[in-house]
This record gives structure tokens, sequence and C-alpha cells, in this order.
């Protein structure tokens, strides 16, 4: 054997013999959507806007009030992308003193006491660029008392 080949051959068993500590780096997990999962979104955003407007337009249209309901404010708003996207809204409606039988600008009618608490699951589909309601459930917020 030559030389060099009898040094590196021992300088590698005692390299092997040493061995190198095992890394303790600190693995931390990390919040990350799952596909296809709910996740919080923007209530501004343009696609949540025109989903709270058709839960509007659907709830007035299906509601046996004689009044519209207006927009009070929005508590949340989650989506979920699939082959369509899903919106999750929570929205407090305001009952207004405009009738449904005349034709109004719901950003005009002035609003009454009377709020619902209401949550929508809204499909939008991106082929046919429709909206479609899939639930709603809204119950009359009670005021507490003082």
């Amino acid at each position: 054997m030559s030389a060099p080949l009898s040094v590196l051959i021992t300088l590698s068993v005692v390299l092997l013999c040493l061995g190198e500590k095992p890394v303790e780096d600190v693995i931390k997990p990390r919040k990350a959507t799952l596909l296809g999962g709910w996740f919080e979104s923007r209530p501004d955003s343009k696609e949540a806007q025109d989903a709270i407007q058709y839960s509007i337009k659907m709830y007035n249209s299906h509601s046996k009030s004689k009044r519209l309901f207006r927009l009070d404010s929005i508590t949340a708003v989650q989506s979920q992308v699939t082959n369509v996207i899903n919106f999750k809204i929570n929205a407090i409606l305001g009952k207004t003193k405009c009738s449904k039988a005349e034709n109004h600008d719901l950003e005009h009618c002035e609003l009454e006491k009377k709020r619902m608490d209401c949550q929508f699951v809204v499909a939008f589909n991106h082929s046919n660029k429709k909206h479609e309601m899939k639930s709603r459930k809204c119950t009359k917020l009670v005021k507490p008392k003082a």
C-alpha cells in the first residue's frame, strides 16, 4: 500500500469512530392551510362582497317579512376552494323601514331596531359565474336586559 492511501484509510477510520453528534434542531410546527379546507377571508374582498350581497338578496326574497333587511355588520367570512368557491358568512342583518313591495335601494333604507344573526353558506361557480345558496340560518338577536 502506498503511504497516501494508508493515511487516507486511517483518517477515514478515525472520523468514523469519532462520529458527529446528532443534530438537535428544534422542529417548530407551522400552521398551514389544508387543501380544500376552510380558511379566514377578508370580508372586503370583491369575491366575499359579491357572496355577501347575494346572501342578502336571497334572504330578502325568501323572508316572510313585509320589510327588507340590509347588512348591519359582518362578524366573519371563511372560504373553501374546491371545484367551486364556498363562503361561510356570519352577518348581522337589520330590518329596514322599506317595504318589499316597493323597489328600494337598500343603502338608503333606514334601519329599525330588529336585528338578525345569520349564517350563510354560498357557493360561487367560476365556470358559469353564478352564486348558489347552500344554507342559511338566521336567529333574532335578543338584547341583553339592563
